[in-house]
C-alpha cells in the first residue's frame, strides 16, 4: 500500500502547479501524500475566501481514515487573521475529519523556533501588498523581518495569476534568497508553496552559511514530526537533515 507509515493529505490552492510535486519528492520511503484543491486567486480576498472551501476538503481528505494528518497548504492563506485565523482553520480540519491539522504558516514558525532564529529574512514571489501582510503578520508573532523581497512586487494585485508564480524556475528563489540575505539575519525564508525551491535550499544555505526554510520544506518536516517520523532527508536544507 503507498504510505505504509503515514499518508499526509494537501489541501492545496486550485492554481499551484508546485506544492505536490515537491512534497511527493520530500516524502521518505512509505511516506505518500494525497491532496485536494480549493479555488484561489492571489488577492487578498482571494486568500480570504479559501476558508470557505476547508470544510469540503477536509471531508474529502479523511474519506474511510486515508489521511493520518492534513495540512493547509498556504502560506499567507494561513498567517491570515494572524493567531485567531490559523486556529480557526486548524480547529476545523481537526472537527471535521477527526483528524490531526496543520497549515504551512503552523509549520514555518515550528521551524523557525527549532532552529532558534528570530530575525528572518524573506523572499517571494508576491506582489507589495501580499509581502506587506506577509511582514507585519510575522512581525505580530514576534520575528523580526529584517528585509522581504517579492519578484512580483511592480505587478497590480490583480494582474498576478498564480499560474506565473508556478512558471518560475528555482534559480528565482535563488537569487531572491542571496539578494535579501545580509549580516542582519539568522535565517532566510522562502514563502509560497507555489514556488520552486528544494532544488535550490542546499545551495543557498551554502552560499550564506544560514539555515533556509522554504513553504512546502517546512510544511512536510512539521507532517513528518508531528506523526513521529524523523528520518534525515539529505539535499533539502539542515531543517530536514538535522532537526
Amino acid at each position: 500500500m503507498y504510505g505504509s507509515r503515514a499518508r499526509i493529505g494537501l489541501m492545496v490552492p486550485s492554481s499551484n502547479t508546485v506544492c505536490e510535486p515537491e512534497m511527493a519528492a520530500l516524502c521518505p520511503q512509505g511516506v505518500a501524500t494525497f491532496s485536494t484543491r480549493i479555488l484561489f486567486e492571489p488577492t487578498m480576498p482571494g486568500l480570504r475566501a479559501m476558508k470557505t472551501h476547508v470544510h469540503r476538503a477536509s471531508l474529502e481528505l479523511s474519506s474511510e481514515g486515508i489521511c493520518q494528518i492534513i495540512a493547509f497548504c498556504c502560506t499567507v492563506g494561513s498567517l491570515l487573521g494572524g493567531y485567531d485565523g490559523e486556529k480557526e482553520i486548524i480547529d476545523l480540519i481537526e472537527k471535521t475529519a477527526k483528524t490531526p491539522g496543520i497549515t504551512t504558516a503552523t509549520a514555518v514558525v515550528a521551524a523557525f523556533d527549532a532552529l532558534k532564529v528570530k530575525k528572518i529574512a524573506v523572499a517571494t514571489p508576491y506582489t507589495r501588498e501580499i509581502n506587506e501582510h506577509e511582514r507585519n503578520t510575522l512581525e505580530d508573532r514576534g520575528y523580526e523581518v529584517v528585509r522581504i523581497l517579492g519578484y512580483y512586487e511592480s505587478v497590480p494585485p490583480r494582474e498576478l495569476k498564480n499560474e506565473m508564480i508556478g512558471r518560475l524556475p528555482p534559480d528565482v528563489a535563488l537569487d531572491l534568497g542571496l539578494r535579501v540575505n545580509s549580516e542582519k539575519n539568522e535565517a532566510i525564508f522562502l514563502s509560497c508553496t507555489n514556488f520552486r525551491t528544494i532544488e535550490i535550499i542546499r545551495r543557498l544555505e551554502g552560499e550564506t552559511q544560514k539555515p533556509v526554510v522554504s513553504s512546502n520544506q517546512a510544511t512536510m518536516w512539521h507532517a513528518l514530526r508531528r506523526l513521529g517520523i524523523k528520518d534525515p532527508l539529505k539535499g533539502y536544507g539542515r531543517l530536514l537533515e538535522q532537526l
